[in-house]
């Protein structure tokens, strides 16, 4: 009867130790789940949104987007299909910028496009930018494209692996050039 309550004890014991190990570990388990959600999931987020950015009573920009996540503690703003216009200070409509995914940093105000990022300078003298990826830094209206870039002025296209030019496509940098179209007589005014 001893020996019967030893081994008893010791498989008590065994058990304990197995379900209060078990116990630690899925309260670790679920504490490190939920931290790691909590990082990821959005403080607010909105469907079919127009945001208007003024300067007095002056449209700077107007950006829409079929979907946005807002991240307060990161100031970060993911969006999905975006479509923004930007306009001069007498309010016409100076360019746009089409693309499948934005990143908007509201601290370093950048604006990252991602997939099918189209740039198009309104007023048809610059063109039409296409790429894959693009940084636009709105303090200074820089644009960086990279991963191909197109170039699309008039009849003629111009093609490279990365480029850097404003946001209305005025002085533009490409890296590794081709291109397609007619050379005239006439200059050539890239």
């Amino acid at each position: 009867m001893k020996k019967l309550w030893q081994i008893s004890s010791s498989i008590l014991k065994i058990f304990s130790i197995i379900f209060i190990v078990f116990l630690v570990s899925c309260s670790q388990t679920e504490e490190n789940l939920f931290s790691k959600k909590s990082d990821e999931i959005p403080d607010q987020q909105s469907d079919y949104v127009t945001i208007i950015t003024t300067n007095k009573e002056i449209i700077e920009q107007e950006i829409t987007a079929v979907h946005i996540d807002r991240y307060t503690n990161k100031k970060l703003t993911i969006a999905d299909t975006v479509f923004v216009k930007n306009f001069t200070p007498e309010g016409e409509l100076q360019s746009t910028i089409y693309c499948d995914k934005a990143e908007i940093d509201d601290v370093k105000n950048i604006l990252i496009g991602m997939g099918n990022v189209v740039v198009t300078d309104e007023n048809g003298d610059n063109g039409i930018l296409k790429t894959p990826y693009l940084i636009w830094n709105r303090n200074n209206d820089e644009v960086h494209a990279k991963d191909g870039v197109t170039l699309i002025r008039k009849e003629s296209v111009l093609h490279g692996s990365e480029m850097a030019t404003d946001i209305n496509l005025e002085k533009v940098k490409i890296i590794k050039v081709s291109a397609e179209g007619e050379i005239a007589d006439e200059k050539i005014d890239w």
